[in-house]
């Protein structure tokens, strides 16, 4: 019995360490407001790409146009989103978020009016400046972090922070979005996600105590500073992030295809939810850690737990499996996210910090379109079956990167 008695008190005493760790970071001056703002914004950002595909799709009556105008917007983002950082990390945040948010939500308000009443080339060619226009604030907020920050431990902590509301929005943002473009209109849903963009970045641009200081001009070995963006560590964390999109880029489509070939579709949501609740819980677990693993090592061994979730998939392409594979997999999630915040923040040197954090969303972007591309002719072939194989080819690609983090002999702390 006093075991029993016991065990709660020592469960509680655990979350009570933990909170305490995440209001510790949160208490630093300007921390929630700069955090709260951004959080705002990349609730927008997620809901930006559905959302056009909506406006697009009923001003064109073409699903083709509308997915061509949203694959148009993601890769402009993910190829010209690290020079826009570029011009955040010379110019400041102050100077530079508000004239793209003003670029942004002009371009997407154009590019709906000009939907199915202009000729589609003028349409895309205005998406294409919309995705290079996007503000990244999730990249903004990571660098307040670091200026803000400098124990690895707390940093840590701010990151994981970060990769729960990474997980958050992305799971609320489409479901928002299709609510509002359902209930009211189907632009609505891109309204909305503008004015969470142009409200959250304004926020975020007017703190300039939090922002980190501009670098208009280069300092004296400013060649080995940019030689930063290409240290081991760094294009590591590239690879592991790569791998991680083709994950998130096949998971949609294999639990689709698999829920419809069961007649199961309105098990879809809550089959793909479970990988941003185990997210989510893994997250907030690692941030609330006593001490810091080595960035390193939480990097190979989530990748190798995103792996062995792939591979229960392949084993079971049915939907119980595929839903063993989010909830297993989605553990990896969160950690590989903030891990690689830190070796973006240990590696790349200040001038350049918002271009890397850029850079690791691009490189997930990319693995995203890829795996999205070959996974849906797959699917379309042989069904979720035949898709398995391939995923646990790309996402070792996240195993085989974290490895090669340990032949350097400049180890992340």
């Amino acid at each position: 019995m006093t075991t029993a008695r016991s065990f709660p008190p020592s469960i509680l005493g655990h979350f009570r360490s933990a909170a305490r760790r995440y209001r510790g970071v949160l208490g630093h001056p300007g921390a929630p407001r700069f955090f709260l703002a951004a959080a705002l914004a990349r609730l927008g950002v997620a809901m930006t790409g559905l959302g056009l595909l909506f406006s697009i799709q009923h001003a064109t009556g073409s699903f083709a146009a509308a997915g061509a105008a949203t694959g148009a917007f993601a890769l402009a983002e993910a190829v010209i989103g690290p020079q826009i950082a570029r011009l955040t990390d010379r110019w400041g945040q102050t100077a530079t978020v508000p004239v793209a948010v003003l670029v942004h939500v002009s371009a997407v308000v154009v590019a709906i009016a000009t939907a199915g009443r202009a000729p589609f080339g003028i349409t895309l060619a205005i998406v294409v400046v919309a995705g290079v226009a996007i503000p990244q604030p999730g990249a903004l907020s990571a660098a307040r972090w670091s200026r803000l920050l400098p124990e690895p431990d707390a940093l840590r902590t701010a990151f994981a922070l970060e990769a729960n509301v990474n997980d958050a929005v992305f799971l609320s943002g489409p479901i928002l979005v299709t609510l509002i473009g359902t209930s009211l209109a189907p632009w609505a849903g891109s309204a909305a996600a503008g004015i969470l963009v142009a409200t959250g970045c304004v926020a975020l641009s007017l703190q300039r105590s939090t922002a980190p200081k501009p670098r208009r001009r280069p300092e004296r070995g400013a060649d080995i500073h940019r030689s930063t963006l290409l240290a081991p560590p760094f294009l590591a964390a590239l690879g592991v992030n790569l791998g991680l999109g083709c994950f998130f880029g096949a998971v949609p489509l294999l639990v689709t295809a698999a829920a419809t070939a069961e007649g199961r579709q309105p098990f879809i949501g809550l089959v793909l939810a479970l990988s941003s609740a185990a997210s989510i819980v893994a997250g907030a677990m690692y941030g609330a850690l006593r001490s810091t693993p080595q960035p390193r090592t939480v990097q190979l061994i989530a990748s190798v737990v995103l792996t062995l979730a792939v591979v229960v998939g392949a084993v079971w392409p049915a939907l119980p499996g595929l839903a063993i594979m989010l909830l297993v997999g989605g553990t990896a999630i969160a950690p590989l996210l903030a891990s690689s915040s830190q070796i973006v923040q240990a590696t790349v040197v200040p001038q350049e910090l918002t271009q890397g954090f850029t850079w690791i969303n691009s490189a997930s972007a990319a693995g995203i379109a890829a795996s999205a591309a070959l996974t849906g002719r797959l699917v379309a072939q042989g069904g979720a079956e035949a898709a398995m194989p391939p995923l646990m080819m790309l996402v070792l690609i996240a195993v085989m990167a974290a490895a090669s983090a340990f032949r350097t002999r400049t180890p992340v702390d």
